[in-house]
């Protein structure tokens, strides 16, 4: 993400001269300000499909909140970290590393 020109922000800003996001050349989302400062926020490509993905897989039906309530029962508790889990989580890691 770029943020430029930022600097000449007063401390506070009308945001009636903005503007929803558009799509511009390069596959980069930029929300620019039609106030006379030439403020801009620009995405890169990647910023922009992972916000896809995480708008698709956020499908309500889909979460399953047996499991979620579980898990926060037990981290509540004190017993979802266990030894076991934490020498699968310690052999990742470094199967990752090296």
């Amino acid at each position: 993400m770029n943020i430029t020109n930022f600097s000449n922000i007063p401390s506070s800003q009308s945001i009636q001269g903005l503007q929803r996001p558009s799509i511009e050349q390069g596959g980069v989302e930029t929300i620019r300000s039609t106030a006379s400062q030439r403020d801009s926020v620009s995405f890169s490509e990647e910023a922009l499909r992972l916000s896809d993905t995480v708008k698709t897989n956020s499908d309500p039906s889909k979460i399953r909140f047996d499991l979620v309530n579980r898990i926060k029962a037990e981290i509540s508790a004190g017993t979802y970290d266990t030894p076991e889990k934490m020498d699968i989580a310690l052999e990742r890691m470094v199967s990752r590393i090296f």
